[in-house]
């Protein structure tokens, strides 16, 4: 008889080559949260944007989203987004083998992932029967108003013989919630103040879900598998956001007698995200090694379509605005690989081939009535059109020297051709030839500790609105420059180290971790504002050369050390550091919308006695600067406290109520900005005060 045992998630960790830190089901099952989002922001140097409590587009080391690269099965994904990332509040955590955050990429994957790569593995096939389901219906209460959500949830599925099969589906709607107070105050040149006003925005957001991942293993020979993983993500939401205007009549603009009503802004918005891809892989085994073909064909896209009508004081319709967005991609896929075992070797090697286009078409319309309605001028991006063709290589080798020491050197490279054409039929392109390197090392110094370090090379390739050429016009001024793209803009690319030790505790008790990390960025792309001709216009530059660096601590220890191996503490912090010149002013600065730190603190607690668990998590970011290479524009981003909270309980062997609260501190985003003239007097003053609300969730979970 030959025992083979499940790998937990410390061990996956353990005896990964690269950098890699692995969350699997038993964790992921422990707060069960709707959303995958809503996990990741307990992950160790994981921030997000979006409202106080709802967590969207993530990003990995305090950089901007697109520094962040998003994996779905290993694989990147046509999300119709122009960032190249889909929204993490979009995927059922229920329906997720595990979540990995690589911290260093090897070459055998995509490597665009400059500050990280989150990559989220789907449930696969089983080998014996599985049913799984889990109702959660739940309550937002915000500012203004309450709104539910509700999820249904399951899988089933079967391993016999020759066939592995795997239902995986989700249902659901889920509501958002988010409340703005602005306070705006303007001065003159001497500094007194000539005027205030005030907005109160009320957004309100239901979104439907529906999400469909199955999975098929087929066997078809000793040495062959077919294998078919097609996924399916759907969400339609309707957003209401009303803004009542008021302002202050007359000097010194303190007394609320004074406030009088100054209209009303109303947005009606219809948003249709759509993701579906279909994959099919043969597998060969070839003794100590495995031939891999496979193809796919993917396609995302997002139709939005809003309304927005302006009143005045008196009710009377001022504005009516109509603006329709379509975003479609498209792409399919094939590729090769193959790995094979020789001696001390692991040897893998692989192509692929990937051809992808995508149509951007907005249309906008504008009038004083509806009757009034007019067609507006193209703006930046508003129809765009770009393929990519692009071939990818790699090789790399895992060598075993003995001793627990491990050393893999690889290179990946890369052959992309691009062609845009934007809505005024101007057309550009170009080709990006790379090579990225990587080399990493791992010392298992004994049973329980791990060295590691990393040399890697990243390529980051612009958003897909950066290239067009198409100028959205506004005032033309400093404070309101008009907007375009760059076509000759050049991809980001950065030299990454990582040094880091890891401490295993026995029988699976948890693990220790510290880590350094250093990037130096080359050709760093930043929005710059620059007088061309007799305008002002905001375009996307390629500024100079950046680091950025800092250190990251995780610590997940059962505490059998106190007497009480029930309770597993969770703990990471993250240091940020960073840098940026600009080649034309000569300014060094820090990078834009990095935070000084984040840190995560909580446990999760098994009451064995009573059938339950109960788990609490903290999450906190302080305020900082969020744009120091603007020095006449101060804005700054609150501080952020979440805190989360978990009861389970056990009504029998396969059945379990689970309450849960996020938000529970119903925490408020203050924003305070400002605006300076070039004599370094400040002109407008403005605070932000955003509230997401507080969620409970009560849910039945089954297994049979």
């Amino acid at each position: 008889m030959i025992v083979n045992p499940e790998q937990d998630d410390f061990d996956q960790r353990q005896h990964a080559r690269s950098t890699k830190l692995v969350y699997g089901r038993e964790e992921l099952d422990r707060m069960n949260e709707l959303t995958i989002g809503d996990y990741l922001r307990r992950m160790p140097s994981v921030t997000f944007t979006g409202p106080p409590g709802n967590p969207k587009d993530v990003r990995v080391r305090g950089m901007d989203k697109g520094y962040t690269q998003i994996l779905i099965d290993g694989e990147a994904v046509s999300s119709g987004t122009k960032e190249r990332q889909i929204q993490v509040d979009r995927i059922p955590l229920d329906m997720v083998e595990r979540i990995e955050l690589i911290r260093a990429p090897s070459a055998d994957m995509p490597n665009e992932g400059m500050m990280g790569t989150i990559n989220i593995v789907l449930r696969n096939a089983p080998d014996k029967p599985v049913a799984n389901a889990r109702l959660a219906i739940g309550r937002l209460f915000g500012e203004k108003a309450n709104k539910d959500s509700w999820n249904l949830s399951g899988q089933y599925g079967n391993g016999n013989g020759d066939l592995r099969w795997l239902l995986n589906a989700s249902v659901g709607q889920r509501a958002d919630l988010k409340s703005k107070r602005t306070d705006e105050t303007s001065y003159n040149a001497g500094g007194a103040a000539v005027g205030r006003k005030l907005v109160f925005e009320d957004e309100r957001v239901v979104t439907d879900t529906a999400d469909f991942a199955p999975r098929l293993n087929l066997r078809l020979s000793a040495d062959d598998e077919l294998v078919l993983t097609p996924w399916i993500t759907r969400s339609d939401e309707r957003k209401n956001r009303p803004k009542d205007k008021s302002k202050y009549n007359g000097a010194p603009f303190t007394d609320p007698a004074t406030v009088t009503d100054d209209g009303r802004i109303v947005e009606d918005e219809d948003k249709l995200r759509e993701t579906w891809r279909l994959r099919a892989e043969w597998k060969r085994s070839l003794g100590q090694g495995q031939l891999s073909v496979y193809a796919a064909t993917q396609q995302g896209g997002e139709t939005r379509d809003k309304t927005t009508l302006d009143y005045k004081a008196n009710g009377s319709l001022t504005k009516v605005a109509l603006e329709r967005d379509d975003k479609d991609e498209r792409e399919w896929y094939a590729g090769v690989r193959a790995t094979q075992v020789i001696g001390a070797h692991k040897v893998s090697a692989g192509a692929e081939y990937r051809d992808a286009s995508r149509e951007d078409a907005k249309t906008v319309q504008e009038g004083a009535s509806w009757a009034a309605l007019a067609p507006m001028a193209a703006g930046r991006g508003d129809s765009f059109d770009i393929r990519e063709r692009r071939w990818t290589f790699f090789i790399q080798d895992e060598i075993a020297l003995g001793g627990g020491h491990f050393l893999t050197p690889g290179v990946r490279w890369l052959h992309n051709r691009q062609e845009a054409v934007d809505g005024l039929g101007a057309s550009s392109g170009g080709t990006v030839r790379a090579s990225t390197p990587s080399l990493h090392y791992l010392w298992q110094v004994d049973g329980r500790n791990n060295l590691r370090a990393s040399l890697t090379r990243t390529l980051k390739p612009p958003k897909f609105d950066d290239l067009s050429t198409v100028t959205a016009s506004s005032d033309g001024t400093l404070a309101k420059p008009d907007v375009s793209g760059n076509p000759a803009l050049r991809p980001e690319k950065a030299l990454g180290v990582e040094l880091g030790w890891e401490h295993f505790l026995p029988q699976g008790g948890g693990v220790l971790g510290a880590n350094l990390f250093h990037r130096d960025i080359e050709d760093m792309v930043q929005a710059r504002t620059e007088l061309e001709g007799s305008r002002y216009v905001q375009r996307p530059q390629n500024v100079g050369d950046a680091r950025v660096w800092g250190w990251e601590l995780d610590a997940r220890p059962q505490m059998d050390i106190i007497g009480l191996p029930e309770l597993m503490l969770r703990f990471n912090y993250t240091r940020l550091y960073s840098r940026i010149t600009d080649a034309t002013t000569g300014l060094t600065t820090r990078i834009k919308d990095q935070p000084p730190y984040v840190y995560n603190i909580g446990f999760d607690w098994q009451l064995p006695k009573w059938d339950g668990a109960w788990g609490v998590n903290y999450n906190y970011t302080p305020k900082y600067l969020k744009n120091p290479t603007e020095p006449l524009k101060a804005d700054y981003e609150s501080e952020q406290k979440l805190l989360d909270l978990y009861v389970m309980k056990r009504l029998s062997r396969d059945l379990a109520l689970r309450l849960t609260a996020s938000n529970l501190l119903d925490m408020k985003k203050v924003k305070d900005k400002a605006e300076y003239n070039g004599a370094g007097v400040m002109t407008k003053a403005t605070t932000e005060v955003e509230r997401g609300g507080r969620a409970f969730f009560v849910a039945l979970e089954g297994k049979w």
